[in-house]
């Protein structure tokens, strides 16, 4: 068995590992009911508007034919990056905890290819939820409100929003090996994710309320969030011209420096998380 090979067993392993796992499930099917629940309310809201508000003409009609993109990146805001949270905050801590550490390490594979299977097995799962997500907004914004205008942006959409959860996924993944306690581990990177959206909004606030310090602004895209939340509509906003609205959302930005952001903060995450399990003796379990 090659390094491929053993890599691809630790992947399936992965992945058998983390499907089994309530907490994700639980969080997967809360996801699916928020847009469920979204679209039912625009649904409603358009087949029974409030008066005064025009139902008919070319506006509207505009609007529902982009309805899609309130599917796919409505879940971005949280439930997306919490799942990719969950999947890695247990993905190596949780081997320490059963003591099953010991066994995979002992076998013929190196604590490299012991970590990229890992990695990769809750990266691929993330990456289903995301396909599971994004299809199901364009299937629903489809058959609610009609055809739908640039759908064959879906594809490009969907890599970005993995591309961009790596963030979370990869940080939660640190602390998994870091911390080696799941629950430490997940806390720490819900911690990061509730405190960058906070310290963002304050920063947001300050920006409006000096007059336009660039400061507070500039300081504010250092956050996980800011480019975790932001580089999908970005991407979305270069690829598509959108009507102005408030159901349809696309604020233009840096895309570069949003993406070189998520890069940074993945590398160094996973840098670290291999510096200490490469350093780290044969596990045991912890208590």
């Amino acid at each position: 068995m090659n390094a491929f090979q053993r890599i691809a067993t630790i992947i399936g392993y992965e992945l058998r590992r983390a499907l089994a796992k309530k907490k994700f499930l639980v969080l997967v099917i809360l996801a699916l009911a928020l847009q469920v629940g979204i679209f039912a309310l625009f649904y409603y809201f358009f087949t029974n508007p409030p008066p005064g508000f025009t139902v008919t003409g070319p506006p509207l009609d505009e609007i529902k034919a982009m309805m899609w993109l309130v599917g796919v990146l409505g879940p971005q805001g949280l439930f997306i990056p919490i799942i990719a949270i969950v999947i890695a905050g247990g993905s190596m801590s949780e081997e320490y905890e059963r003591g099953t550490a010991d066994i995979l390490l002992s076998k013929p594979i190196t604590k490299i290819e012991y970590m990229t299977g890992k990695f990769l097995g809750g990266l691929t799962l993330l990456g289903f939820v995301i396909a599971l997500t994004t299809t199901l907004g364009a299937t629903l914004a489809y058959g609610l409100f009609g055809p739908q205008e640039s759908i064959q942006f879906v594809p490009v959409i969907y890599f970005v929003l993995l591309y961009s959860n790596m963030l979370f996924f990869s940080m939660a993944f640190m602390f998994s090996e870091v911390f080696r306690r799941t629950t430490l581990s997940i806390l720490a990177a819900v911690g990061i994710l509730v405190a960058s959206l906070f310290i963002g909004g304050i920063l947001s606030t300050m920006y409006f309320i000096s007059g336009g310090e660039q400061l507070y602004l500039e300081v504010s895209k250092w956050l996980p969030n800011w480019s975790v939340s932001n580089l999908p509509s970005f991407v979305a906003s270069e690829l598509i011209t959108a009507p102005e609205s408030p159901f349809v959302s696309m604020p233009s930005g840096d895309i570069q420096l949003a993406t070189a952001i998520i890069a940074v903060y993945t590398i160094i995450s996973i840098l670290i998380a291999a510096l200490k399990l490469v350093r780290s003796d044969v596990t045991k379990r912890t208590t």
